[in-house]
C-alpha cells in the first residue's frame, strides 16, 4: 500500500504473514470478548487481535491488525495499522499506513497518520491529520482536518468541513460535486472522475456494483456447497480447521505439495491408456479439494470472528461459515485483491483438508451394575407356611 492499492482486508490478510516476520502473535479476547490494552503496555511483535470489543491504548512496535465488532484505537502504532470492524474510532497515531474497513468509521481530530490511508465503509468521517495520499470508498464521506497528499474519494455524498486543508488534489467520484466553504484550502486541483476504481477490474463498463453482484451470487453458491459439507462431514471440517490453528506451517507445506504435485500426478496417469480412469478420478478429487479449500478458510475466519463458548450447534457453525464466506467474497470483489490472495487461500485450505484425520465418535457402552458379593454364610430361606 506504500505506492498504491491492492486493498487488503484484515481477515484475509492474516493468512499472508510476510516471510520476513520472525515473530507474529495473535491475541484473542476471552471471557466477555472485550479486551482493553492499557497505555503502559507495549506490543513488541507484529500482532493480530480479535474480539468482540477492543479498546487499544497501548503502543505497538510493529504492524498491528485489529478485528472486532467495535474498535477504539488511541495508542501509537510504529508500523502499519489495519482495522476490520462494524464500528471503529481512531484517535491515536500511526507512524506508517492505515487500512480500515468499518460500517461506521471515524478518524478523530486528534488522530495522526504519518503515511497513507485507505478507508472503506458505509459512513466515513475523517477529521485528523493524514500526511500521505488517501483513498476513500464509502456511501457518505465527511472530510475535515489536514491532508498532506492527494485525496481520492468515491461516495454518493461527499461533505467537506470548514477549515479543511488539502495539500494535494481533491479527486472525487460522486453524483454531484462537493461544496467547498471559503475557509477550505485545496492547494492542488479539484477535479471529478467517473470512477476511482482501476480499469483492471474488468472490461469496459464494468462497475463495482456489478462486480459485487457477481460475487454475491458466488457467495450464495459457496454457501449452498458449504452447508452440506459441514453437515455431512463435520469431523472432517473440524479437523481441517484445527490443522490451520495448531499446525499452520505443516498445513502450508502439505498444501504446496498437493497443489503443485497434483497436476503432475494426473498427467503421469494419463500417459498410459490403463491409467486414464485413475487420472479421471484423481482429477475429480483434485478439483473438489481445490474448491472446498476456500470453504475451509472461510470457516476458519468465521470461527475467529464469531466465537461462541461451549460446543457449537449446526446453526452456529453455519453462521461462522456465512461470515467467513462473506469476508472472502467481499474482499476479492475489490480491485487487485483476488489475484493477490487466491493462491494462499487455495494452498492453505488444500493442506488443511489433506492433513485432516477425523476421529470417529466414541460410543460409551454403559457397564452393568455391580452385583452384591455372595456371602459365605447365606441366610436360610424362610420356612414354607
Amino acid at each position: 500500500m506504500r505506492r498504491s492499492l491492492p486493498i487488503l482486508i484484515f481477515a484475509v490478510a492474516l493468512l499472508l504473514v510476510p516471510a520476513s516476520v520472525q515473530a507474529y502473535h495473535i491475541r484473542m479476547a476471552d471471557g466477555t470478548n472485550a479486551l482493553v490494552l492499557a497505555a503502559d503496555e507495549s506490543l513488541p511483535n507484529e500482532t493480530g487481535i480479535i474480539g468482540q470489543e477492543l479498546d487499544i491504548r497501548s503502543g505497538a512496535e510493529r504492524d498491528l491488525w485489529l478485528a472486532a465488532n467495535s474498535i477504539r484505537f488511541s495508542g501509537n502504532s510504529a508500523g502499519d495499522l489495519r482495522l476490520l470492524a462494524r464500528s471503529a474510532v481512531v484517535s491515536g497515531t500511526a507512524q506508517q499506513n492505515v487500512l480500515a474497513y468499518a460500517a461506521g468509521l471515524q478518524i478523530t481530530t486528534g488522530a495522526v497518520v504519518h503515511g497513507q490511508a485507505a478507508l472503506f465503509g458505509n459512513h466515513v468521517i475523517s477529521e485528523g491529520h493524514i500526511h500521505g495520499d488517501a483513498w476513500i470508498l464509502a456511501q457518505s464521506v465527511t472530510l475535515g482536518g489536514q491532508w498532506g497528499g492527494t485525496v481520492r474519494v468515491q461516495a454518493d455524498d461527499i461533505r467537506v468541513a470548514p477549515n479543511t486543508v488539502i495539500a494535494g488534489d481533491l479527486v472525487y467520484a460522486a453524483p454531484k460535486a462537493p461544496v467547498l466553504d471559503s475557509s477550505v484550502t485545496v492547494v492542488g486541483d479539484v477535479r471529478p472522475r467517473p470512477s476511482l476504481l482501476p480499469d483492471t477490474m474488468g472490461g469496459a463498463g464494468t462497475t463495482l456494483r456489478n462486480r459485487l453482484g457477481l460475487h454475491g451470487f458466488l457467495f450464495l453458491a459457496a454457501l449452498l456447497v458449504g452447508m452440506p459439507f459441514v453437515g455431512l462431514f463435520p469431523l472432517l471440517a473440524g479437523s481441517a480447521v484445527r490443522n490451520l490453528q495448531t499446525t499452520p506451517w505443516r498445513t502450508l507445506m502439505a498444501g504446496l505439495i498437493t497443489v503443485m504435485g497434483g497436476p503432475f500426478l494426473i498427467g503421469f496417469a494419463l500417459m498410459s491408456v490403463v491409467g486414464i480412469p485413475l487420472a479421471v478420478i484423481l482429477g475429480a478429487i483434485y478439483l473438489v479439494v481445490i474448491y472446498l479449500s476456500h470453504i475451509v478458510i472461510a470457516l476458519w475466519i468465521g470461527n475467529r470472528l464469531v466465537r461462541l463458548p461451549g460446543p457449537q450447534s449446526f446453526g452456529q457453525v453455519l453462521l461462522a461459515l456465512a461470515a467467513g464466506l462473506f469476508i472472502l467474497y467481499f474482499a476479492t470483489a475489490l480491485p487487485s485483491v483476488a489475484s493477490f490472495v487466491a493462491l494462499p487461500i487455495v494452498v492453505l485450505g488444500t493442506g488443511a483438508l489433506i492433513r485432516s484425520r477425523p476421529q470417529r465418535a466414541m460410543i460409551a457402552v454403559p457397564m452393568p451394575p455391580a452385583s452384591q458379593p455372595l456371602s459365605k454364610n447365606p441366610d436360610p430361606p424362610p420356612p414354607e407356611t
